[in-house]
């Protein structure tokens, strides 16, 4: 397998790292901060979404959400044999309201999904997973928990 390698100038560099620390910036922006001609940094920008950037998503403020408390799980989910059940049971997880992110993956012996959750208290998050456990328990094994305020 070939790797193509995006040799970078310094200018480049520079627009990169600041766009980096803040997506929303324009180029007349970036450009008064690195001392360039808006004309050359929207030749930058251009270059980069052709060949580095892919996409520019929003990062969203949580806590204005309502989601006070973070919660990414990992866990082995043990029925994949029965795949209809998985189909079932991962489509059901995804449309729950406090499920942001759900993925199934391969190489740790230990894991197979992850999970990041996002609930408004102790007692939402204490509540949902009281009800997950009783009701996945005999299909996952090896559940992790990182509980983290948002």
């Amino acid at each position: 397998m070939k790797l193509n390698n995006i040799n970078l100038r310094k200018n480049e560099k520079n627009f990169l790292k600041s766009l980096l620390e803040n997506g929303n910036k324009s180029d007349a922006q970036i450009a008064r901060e690195i001392k360039i001609s808006k004309a050359t940094a929207s030749r930058i920008r251009k270059k980069l979404e052709q060949s580095l950037i892919s996409d520019y998503i929003p990062i969203i403020n949580l806590d204005k959400i309502g989601i006070n408390i973070f919660v990414v799980i990992t866990f082995q989910w043990n029925s994949f044999n029965d795949v209809a059940f998985t189909k079932k049971t991962f489509s059901e997880l995804k449309e729950n309201p406090n499920v942001i992110f759900l993925a199934n993956g391969e190489g740790s012996p230990d894991i197979t999904s992850v999970m990041f959750l996002g609930f408004e208290n102790l007692e939402s998050y204490h509540e949902y997973f009281k009800n997950f456990r009783s009701k996945y328990s005999n299909h996952i094994d090896k559940m992790n928990t990182l509980l983290s305020p948002s």
